[in-house]
């Protein structure tokens, strides 16, 4: 899978479902939860037939099947985001 994310200063770094992977489980989902959130987040991304993304349609699609998993985890990792965009 060669997928592109556009970050939000326009610069491009290829898609890493370990760093995803590790933002979860930071964020409370459990390993086992983060790794069934990546499986669906690259089903997810190779359906939409596109080769580059932007980041916030990477974290938008993140809190959807966060919101399946674990509620409590995508209330934490929605609360990081707001924090973290409140700063830039």
């Amino acid at each position: 899978m060669n997928i592109q994310i556009i970050k939000r200063d326009g610069t491009k770094e290829p898609f890493d479902e370990e760093k995803i992977d590790r933002v979860v489980v930071a964020a409370g989902l459990s390993p086992d939860n983060a790794t069934t959130l990546v499986n669906n987040l690259k089903t997810w991304v190779q359906a939409q037939n596109k080769q580059e993304f932007s980041s916030l349609e990477i974290r938008d699609q993140v809190m959807i099947e966060m919101q399946k998993l674990d509620v409590y985890a995508a209330n934490m990792f929605s609360w990081y985001q707001k924090t973290k965009d409140n700063t830039q």
